[in-house]
């Protein structure tokens, strides 16, 4: 009996010490290292990588560009630090493909990662390929953890394994791939070189641009001293249409003023507008004086007023005598005047032989009759003139003239 209770209990605590064990053992068993995450931390891979390709088909022999692009995680706690000696072109491994050349292009950094990449020339020579599927071999790459929490601390050599791509041999599509990879590569080097070129074509822009201020600049103030280096407003001379507005003006108040009868005086007034009439008909310069508004005038003079804010006067006179337009009528060397411009020539030649006869004659008398009639012809003439001579009667006159030359010219050949 007591050697059974003994047996018993030898069972029961053999039981209780075997159901223990597990848990003895798990608290006992050393614990992978875990690392303190402060808030904010994004759990990811330190490093990934993956291929491209510029093109899905080859033919053998034929070179092709491999991109082999990775991200490394590069943080001021924590990075990973790859074994680069294994990604160089003279030593990475891609068999049965031949590594022709190969450069490395200029890290990107873009926290918390640090870009690298390495554009290979790769090419396939091998008789027993064609029409065939070839993978570009698994790439490991080799890498550790440098930390600087506590101290700094570099932990063990670990491994990444790129997968492989399948490239096909003279064919058009792989078998095991589901997208088409015949695009450009469009590596680190490219985007380089368009922010390179951007660059340069934006100062270019800049410079063209600041030439064109320049020149704008030079060609205001071109402008700017043709408007300097002309005549003073004030020492201008009157246009054609405000001397025959000024001469009609004129005549009016010799007229209303003649009313009372006519004086020496107001027939030369009369004289000094038709001659300027004549001498504006036959196409001949007005002589014009700028004087001050207190100026006084002689005879045969016509003072008409300049300007609104300095207010001159413009001494306006001529020599056109009704001999001299008889004179130019008759001796036109083959240009003669037009009907309208003939006829306003002829009237104001039969005024001024009337009012020069008359003030100027010898015991000349003023036929009021004669004289009214004779300036009422002048004024006639003059309102005609001034017609002829405004702008849209000049333009049409001025083309008129032009393609009656060219006729000319071209029936002379």
């Amino acid at each position: 009996m007591k050697k059974t209770f003994v047996l018993v209990l030898f069972t029961a605590l053999a039981a209780s010490a075997a159901a223990q064990t597990p848990k003895a053992a798990a608290s006992s068993a050393p614990r992978p290292f875990t690392q303190t995450r402060e808030p904010g931390d994004v759990e990811t891979d330190p490093i990934k990588c993956f291929w491209k390709t510029d093109r899905s088909a080859v033919i053998v022999g034929e070179r092709f560009t491999v991109v082999l692009t990775c991200g490394i995680v590069e943080t001021d706690k924590i990075k990973a630090v790859p074994d680069f000696n294994q990604l160089e072109p003279t030593t990475i491994g891609l068999q049965p493909f031949e590594v022709v050349k190969g450069v490395r292009h200029e890290d990107i950094r873009d926290a918390p990662w640090r870009y690298i990449q390495y554009e290979y020339t790769v090419r396939l020579i091998a008789d027993s390929l064609f029409d065939k599927d070839v993978e570009l071999p698994p790439v490991k790459i080799t890498y550790h953890i440098q930390s600087s929490v506590g101290g700094g601390s570099q932990g063990r050599d670990q491994a990444y394994q790129l997968p492989a791509l399948t490239m096909r041999v003279n064919s058009l599509v792989p078998k095991k791939v589901a997208d088409i990879r015949d695009t450009a590569p469009n590596t680190f080097a490219d985007i380089e070189a368009r922010r390179v070129r951007s660059s340069g074509e934006l100062v270019a822009a800049a410079i063209a641009f600041g030439f064109a201020i320049v020149l704008l600049v030079l060609s205001i103030v071109r402008v700017l001293g043709r408007f300097r280096v002309r005549t003073p407003v004030a020492e201008r001379p009157l246009g054609l249409g405000a001397v025959l507005s000024g001469c009609l003006a004129e005549a009016g108040r010799v007229k209303a003023e003649a009313a009372g009868g006519w004086t020496p005086e107001l027939a030369s007034r009369a004289l000094a507008v038709l001659r300027i009439g004549g001498t504006v008909a036959l196409g001949r310069p007005v002589a014009q004086t700028i004087v001050d508004a207190h100026a006084a005038t002689h005879e045969g003079q016509l003072a008409l007023r300049k300007g609104i804010f300095r207010p001159r006067r413009s001494l306006v006179s001529t020599a056109t005598t009704a001999a001299a337009i008889a004179r130019a009528t008759a001796g036109t060397n083959g240009a003669a005047p037009d009907a309208r411009t003939e006829s306003i020539l002829k009237d104001l030649e039969e005024s001024l032989l009337v009012l020069t006869t008359t003030r100027y004659g010898r015991n000349a008398k003023f036929d009021g009759a004669a004289l009214d009639a004779a300036f009422d012809s002048g004024i006639g003439a003059l309102q005609k003139l001034r017609a002829a001579n405004r702008w849209p009667m000049r333009s049409i006159r001025s083309m008129t003239k032009s393609a009656s030359n060219a006729g000319a010219a071209v029936w002379s050949r």
